[in-house]
């Protein structure tokens, strides 16, 4: 009888737990809850064309569960700077030289700080234009805006989902900063009174206005450091006839390798190779010093990389 007893019990407890899960699995599928959205560290990035003067880029605001929503719905948003500190010291934690910046507001528009998600609409999600002017961003710093939702007119927010920094990449023709921007150089060099030697290097692009981008002089790695940048950076600016002109980034002096061409450091081509690729081609020849040696080194490279048509035209 006991024994007949505690399996009415478990029987009893089995079915009550079911009723909860479906209970609690029916409410989520159909409850509506508003969100941003972002990846695992709220970033959401957009890419700014150095080309233009101002370009658009949005985040998304997003309304969950299986149901539409059945009423417009107003979203707010705000600044939230805490969570770009918080951001920093959760993923650089005291190491204050890799922090993220904010962006500074000259750079950037949101012409409405909020969105209005429509029930007639068949989306679920409604955007937020950011218009953000790039020039002057340095490519060697991260730039966020740091948002979140201040308030909903319906519905509930979702906690877990409501903030979001806003990261601002920039590209040109020639690099980009979401990602390393490589090109294989090969070539000569040659310091005063000494005979020349091959030189083979990796080198690191990073865009700075429309038509231009930085190196290291020689055959220097890229390192992320500030007096390293300082030292070695080089400015190079393609003109209209794709000829190129150089100047110091920071301290390095630059002279031109052959004295009969007054401005001229070198050519850019851009070809179409196979695969549905282009093929993007520097001829440098120039002379640098770092500040502290005498002697001139000479240095002929010829830079290549091959890109997709996506990475130059989207």
């Amino acid at each position: 009888m006991k024994t007949n007893l505690n399996k009415i019990r478990i029987l009893f407890l089995l079915l009550s737990i079911t009723a909860c899960q479906r209970y609690d699995f029916d409410k989520e599928m159909t409850e509506k809850v508003i969100c941003i959205i972002s990846d695992n560290d709220f970033v959401y990035t957009g890419m700014h064309d150095l080309t233009q003067e101002e370009s658009a880029g949005h985040i998304s605001i997003n309304c969950g569960g299986s149901l539409h929503i059945d009423q417009d719905v107003e979203v707010t948003l705000e600044s939230d700077p805490d969570l770009l500190d918080r951001y920093n010291k959760l993923k650089y934690d005291i190491d204050e030289s890799k922090y993220a910046k904010i962006l500074p507001e000259k750079y950037y528009t949101i012409p409405r700080m909020g969105a209005t998600l429509e029930a007639k609409s068949p989306d679920t999600y409604g955007v937020v234009p950011i218009l953000v002017r790039p020039e002057g961003l340095s490519p060697d710093s991260i730039y966020l805006i740091p948002l979140r939702i201040k308030e909903v007119s319906n519905y509930t927010v979702n906690p877990d989902k409501y903030q979001v920094l806003y990261q601002v990449h920039t590209k040109n023709i020639y690099a980009r900063t979401d990602e390393a921007t490589r090109y294989n150089a090969s070539g000569k060099l040659q310091r005063e009174d000494e005979n020349a030697r091959d030189a083979a290097v990796t080198q690191t692009f990073h865009p700075l206005t429309g038509n231009s981008f930085r190196i290291f002089a020689g055959i220097k790695g890229f390192e992320p450091d500030e007096d390293v940048i300082q030292q070695y950076g080089i400015i190079v600016t393609v003109k209209e006839d794709n000829t190129l002109e150089m100047k110091p980034y920071g301290t390095v002096e630059l002279a031109l390798a052959d004295p009969e061409i007054s401005s001229n450091y070198g050519t850019y081509e851009l070809a179409e190779v196979f695969g549905g690729k282009k093929r993007q081609c520097f001829s440098f020849k120039y002379k640098y010093r770092l500040t502290g040696e005498d002697k001139w080194e000479t240095v002929t490279l010829r830079s290549l990389r091959d890109v997709t048509f996506d990475k130059i035209d989207e």
